[in-house]
């Protein structure tokens, strides 16, 4: 029964019928059972500081773990306020450390021997005045370039959108993407309404476009990750949320999306991780989170968990158009859980 629930849940939150434009506007075992028996018997630790271009100390850096062979993530955390970062219990194995912040990237190779050094990473920071101290991007370069009509027509079209008049939205996204073709946010937000309207292929055309208008446009990528966990593309979707991340490390969007993607891998724990985190940085209580959370509870076979997340959704959404099969998928089971309640207290035959 738990199976059928927790499918539907899947169902209802990896829909469209989750407004995209809605959040527009608004550690566990890292290699599998794949790896020998003696690489997780010997293990070793990562440790490093990531230092600007003057030298000092950079927080909030996006620090990565990867296979060096397959470039596969591995784990990641982000550095201190001192600018230092430790990876303990981590199989001997050849990594690629990975520090990212706003567009600056750096990397450092480890072969097998080196694993256990204490790393310095050095990552360009002359340039980085466009990106706040927080994480959040404020005027990059290409937005420089805009012409103000444009920004204008742009402005009105996300409060045409506010105002749920997509029409007039519509209308002055075209004539922003015209007066400037190359507008990155113009062109993700058109990419959003084409999200909304159960068409990610063309989403994804329009959201590509603006990831290579500006590269530094972390919604873009959010966006991007939001296009492929409608196509089923979980892999590519996780590895846009997290670069969406090293843009923006405050953004809610990224890891709540981020999440989805990890339950359509079926990687629960990772999910949870996530979606806990959306649910830290999301300024007010957002419904799908509650039901994110339903579906991994559900895969843990945490039953009361679930129910209590279920009813948070309906509680924050009562009429939601999901609503009717969230309650369908409470009441099966609350019953379930009942009846595994009377079992277990009968006394033994």
């Amino acid at each position: 029964m738990q199976g059928r629930a927790a499918a539907t849940i899947l169902s209802i939150f990896l829909s469209a019928g989750i407004s995209f434009a809605q959040i527009y506007s608004a550690d566990s075992d890292v290699f599998g059972s794949g790896q020998g028996s003696m690489d997780r018997l010997q293990s070793s630790s990562i440790s490093g500081v990531v230092v600007g271009s003057d030298g000092a100390p950079v927080p909030d850096v996006r620090i990565e773990i990867r296979n060096d062979q397959t470039s596969r993530v591995i784990t990641s955390a982000y550095t201190n306020n001192s600018g230092a970062f430790q990876f303990n219990n981590l199989p001997l194995a050849p990594y690629d450390v990975a520090a990212m912040r706003g567009m600056s990237e750096s990397h450092e190779h480890l072969a097998l021997g080196d694993v256990g050094a204490n790393l310095r990473i050095r990552l360009t920071t002359a340039n980085s005045a466009a990106t706040q101290a927080d994480g959040h991007a404020t005027v990059s370069v290409a937005e420089y370039k805009v012409p103000q009509k444009a920004r204008d027509a742009f402005h009105k079209a996300e409060q045409a959108l506010a105002k749920n008049r997509p029409d007039d939205a519509a209308k002055n996204l075209s004539k922003a993407l015209e007066i400037y073709p190359d507008y990155a946010p113009a062109l993700t937000l058109r990419g959003v309404m084409s999200l909304d309207s159960s068409k990610p292929e063309s989403a994804i055309n329009d959201f590509d476009k603006a990831i290579h208008s500006d590269p530094g446009y972390a919604m873009a990528y959010t966006a991007m990750a939001a296009a492929q966990n409608q196509l089923n593309k979980f892999d590519d979707a996780v590895r846009s949320a997290e670069r969406a991340v090293t843009l923006a490390p405050r953004s809610w969007q990224s890891y709540f999306e981020m999440a989805k993607a990890y339950v359509g891998k079926t990687d629960y724990q990772h999910a949870l991780q996530q979606v806990s985190r959306a649910q830290e940085l999301v300024p007010t209580d957002y419904a799908p989170i509650h039901l994110v959370r339903a579906h991994v509870m559900l895969a843990l076979k945490n039953y009361s968990n679930a129910i209590d997340e279920l009813q948070a959704f309906l509680k924050l959404s009562p009429q939601d158009p999901n609503s009717g099969a969230v309650r369908q998928t409470l009441e099966k089971l609350k019953a379930f859980t009942a009846s595994a309640t009377t079992t277990a207290s009968l006394p033994a035959q």
